[in-house]
């Protein structure tokens, strides 16, 4: 027996899905494993391939910085209000990110100490 998948009309489900005053008819409540189940099939559908679903799933969270696994050390330090200022001020003008600046400060310290090369 071939099953036959009914038309979906997306812009009448659209405009029943975003007036408040239609009630929505026809879904039961899915959870757990039936839940997973169907986000996996919708995966499948939109991007073809479980390859293409993993390239298009991006890690959450900052993006590691080295070549070791885990996550980064972290640096902390106090500045005046005014190294502060001028640190935004770089920011801007520069279009990197704070953090990306200090990496750099920060190496080119231990650089002039002769700490990395």
């Amino acid at each position: 027996m071939v099953s036959q998948k009914k038309a979906i009309d997306y812009d009448a489900l659209a405009a029943r899905l975003t007036h408040l005053d239609q009630p929505t008819t026809g879904a039961e409540p899915v959870a757990g494993d039936a839940a997973a189940a169907i986000g996996r099939e919708f995966l499948l559908r939109e991007y073809g391939t479980a390859e293409a679903i993993e390239r298009a799933i991006v890690t959450p969270g900052r993006p590691r910085v080295g070549q070791r696994g885990g996550a980064s050390p972290t640096v902390r330090a106090r500045i005046t209000h005014d190294e502060y200022a001028a640190m935004k001020q770089l920011e801007a003008t520069t279009g990197r990110s704070q953090s990306d600046l200090v990496r750099e400060a920060v190496h080119q310290l231990l650089v002039e100490h002769q700490r990395v090369s």
